[in-house]
């Protein structure tokens, strides 16, 4: 927890295990590879590892009737797919790169997370 709100730019990395971490979200959604990765250095076979998440942005592509999609449309539902792989990347070539592995709960938001230029606003809102 305390890694991930060492955000690259705003806050210096967190010194924590022997090491320097920052959020993931960064460079991927979810960087499952590491983590995978380190329970198995520790000795953990691959079957017995379990991976629940929480995920910074949604992945909610939603079916569409395409029939009178014209240009416009159609260029605006590219960019939606585009964003879903996206968003869904560090995901999907983890359960490809390690079939034996739990991928149990994927948390992403239901809807798009508001942005400001003071990102890191903890208020209620």
């Amino acid at each position: 927890m305390f890694a991930s709100m060492s955000y690259p730019g705003f806050f210096p990395p967190a010194n924590t295990l022997g090491s320097y971490y920052f959020d993931g979200s960064a460079v991927w959604d979810v960087d499952l590879f590491t983590a995978i990765n380190r329970c198995h250095d520790l000795g953990f076979a691959y079957k017995d590892i379990v991976a629940d998440f929480v995920m910074t942005s949604g992945a909610n592509l939603k079916d569409v009737q395409a029939d009178d999609y014209k240009s416009i449309g159609m260029l605006f539902r590219y960019l939606e797919i585009s964003s879903f792989y996206n968003t869904m990347d560090g995901y999907l070539r983890a359960k490809f790169a390690y079939p034996d592995v739990t991928f149990r709960y994927k948390i992403t938001p239901s809807g798009k997370i508001p942005s400001s230029l003071n990102p890191l606003t903890m208020n209620q809102k």
